[in-house]
């Protein structure tokens, strides 16, 4: 069959996209797709990834220090952004709130780069809990809109997730004659990667109105799971709907062409839905430690700042998004640290007491 100029030209665009599956800043992970690579720095980031292949300046441990007030910050990359460890948002959130309420306060960055919402949930659920955050702080949506429409297109998938089942069924799927007479190379890989690809768009209906409907219902569900996390802790979660360029009032010159028309109107169908499938959630009775909150608008609405790709914002927008974060938490931030520290005196003072309980007396 011949190769049509379309084709070839979103070949050559696949080709283009390939480099950003790189291994080292999206290692694999079981059950959550995958972390940085823990000890790897990549050449933009202001600190090498953690033990547990996050970005933070030592990686979240079981609780040592009782009277420590655990922030949880899960998001994608837009969360990893920043020269200094204390100029990206979860930085900032700790600044803000260790010189508004208490030095105490740590915050903790779980971003991973190209992280869907889907596996936020995944992450809290099978990893985060056990480290006993006293907060969790969810941000996603960027990536679950246009994820879908360059890499994986099943709706709540993994990016990567197809490149990953290609290797997996050409060398280990015994069915595969292919597999033990091919010694492929890149070339040969990126080609049979873009096949599939190509083949999973036509099965899910790709870039129809059905196709967009679903990529919307997938995140809302994803909402859902959250709902159920909160229902399932006693802490404070707060979902923030993050920032796009498709959702600034004003854009400047430099952000008008940060995708073409077609890509940005797709983006602003998909950010409406989103925002809707908050409202509808926020009309059910919710867990009261629960709020859902779109900061889809942050920028230009609540401070300064300017985007250098459709959802990566430059130093003052991260200064207006870190501070509308922190004040957003502030409050519960008060009462679950001043409970927090209630406890630990009381926890000291049944200690002392039983220590002095078990003193021989004196006659």
């Amino acid at each position: 069959m011949a190769t049509t100029d379309d084709e070839t030209a979103r070949r050559e665009k696949f080709v283009h996209h390939v480099r950003y599956f790189d291994a080292a800043t999206r290692y694999p992970a079981p059950y959550i797709g995958f972390t940085g690579e823990p000890g790897y720095k990549f050449e933009h980031q202001c600190l090498p990834y953690d033990d547990s292949g996050f970005l933070n300046p030592g990686a979240a441990t079981p609780r040592t220090d009782p009277d420590e007030l655990r922030i949880f910050v899960v998001g994608d990359s837009t969360m990893l952004a920043g020269t200094e460890w204390r100029e990206t948002v979860p930085g900032r959130i700790q600044g803000l709130l260790g010189a508004a309420y208490s030095q105490r306060v740590k915050v903790y960055n779980f971003g991973a780069i190209s992280s869907c919402t889907e596996q936020m949930c995944a992450l809290i659920w099978t990893k985060l809990l056990d480290l006993d955050p006293d907060m969790l702080v969810v941000v996603s949506g960027g990536t679950d809109a246009f994820q879908p429409l360059t890499f994986d297109p099943r709706p709540g998938y993994p990016f990567n997730a197809f490149l990953t089942e290609f290797l997996y069924t050409h060398y280990f799927d015994e069915r595969n004659d292919k597999s033990w007479q091919s010694s492929l190379d890149y070339d040969g890989v990126v080609t049979a990667a873009f096949d599939r690809m190509t083949r999973m768009r036509e099965v899910v209906g790709y870039g129809t109105p059905a196709w967009e409907a679903e990529i919307a219902r997938s995140y809302k569900g994803s909402l859902i799971k959250l709902i159920r996390v909160a229902q399932a802790v006693t802490i404070p979660v707060f979902y923030f709907l993050e920032p796009i360029v498709v959702r600034k009032q004003t854009l400047d010159a430099s952000e008008e062409g940060l995708a073409s028309p077609e890509a940005l109107a797709y983006l602003a169908r998909q950010y409406d839905r989103f925002a809707q499938a908050l409202e509808e959630l926020r009309t059910h009775k919710l867990p009261g430690n629960l709020r859902l909150i779109d900061a889809s608008d942050v920028l230009n609405t609540k401070g300064p700042g300017s985007f250098y790709d459709i959802v990566h914002y430059d130093s003052p927008g991260r200064t207006t998004v870190g501070q509308y974060f922190a004040d957003e938490l502030l409050r519960d931030v008060r009462k679950r640290g001043d409970r927090r520290l209630t406890r630990s005196k009381r926890d000291w003072m049944q200690g002392l007491i039983g220590r002095l309980a078990q003193r021989p007396r004196q006659r």
